[in-house]
């Protein structure tokens, strides 16, 4: 529950801030920190994801040049 209530709040703040949830995969470390009411562990969920994101799409690029 508290997992899911961190995630929501997450999304409504980059909302708020005017961003859509497919920018998590972009947006910059940067950008992050100027969100109002954005926190450290928010800030590190977002970066988490990306690089979740990042090795797992060298992950399959790696097996389709296979």
């Amino acid at each position: 529950m508290a997992r899911e209530h961190f995630e929501k709040r997450l999304l409504r703040v980059l909302w708020e801030a005017g961003y859509l949830p497919g920018c998590l995969t972009v947006i910059t470390p940067e950008q992050l920190v100027e969100v109002p009411g954005i926190t450290v562990p928010g800030i590190r969920a977002v970066l988490r994801l990306q690089k979740e994101l990042r090795r797992e799409r060298a992950q399959w690029e790696q097996e389709v040049v296979s």
